[in-house]
């Protein structure tokens, strides 16, 4: 993230080292706002945790995306990403990836699983056990 002191304790949650939901709010309003000024889309991609989540699924979850994306957690539990022009189309295939990467984390001998639900803001939801979407949610 780069800030230090104060201001990046402040701004980075401690379980996972990404950015905080305060910080993540106050910067997808201000991407929302440029979007809309120069007519490009954003979309957001939301994570919830349960199982074995911690600073190797953060670091994990950083590998799949662009540098430009930015990601942030509540206390390794719930995630959410924020995706702009071009990848904002590309979010299912970006759910996608996400969701490999975590299956392969829990086919590791020993591991404990990790189940994960992935959604789009939009309100198109990711479900493994429907295929990739569910049912009529494709976009």
């Amino acid at each position: 993230m780069g800030i230090s002191g104060f201001l990046g304790q402040a701004l980075t949650d401690p379980a996972t080292g990404l950015p905080n939901l305060p910080y993540f709010e106050f910067i997808q309003d201000w991407e929302s706002r440029r979007a809309s000024r120069r007519s490009y889309t954003v979309r957001v991609l939301t994570l919830r945790v349960r199982g074995a989540a911690d600073r190797s699924l953060a670091w994990r979850l950083c590998q799949e995306l662009r540098t430009s994306d930015l990601i942030a957690s509540d206390g390794g539990r719930s995630y959410r990403v924020l995706l702009t022009s071009p990848d904002a189309e590309n979010a299912p295939a970006i759910g996608e990836r996400i969701q490999a990467m975590i299956d392969k984390l829990n086919a590791r001998p020993g591991a404990e699983p990790i189940r994960a639900e992935l959604a789009l803001e939009s309100g198109r939801t990711f479900d493994g056990s429907q295929g990739l979407w569910g049912p009529g949610t494709h976009p």
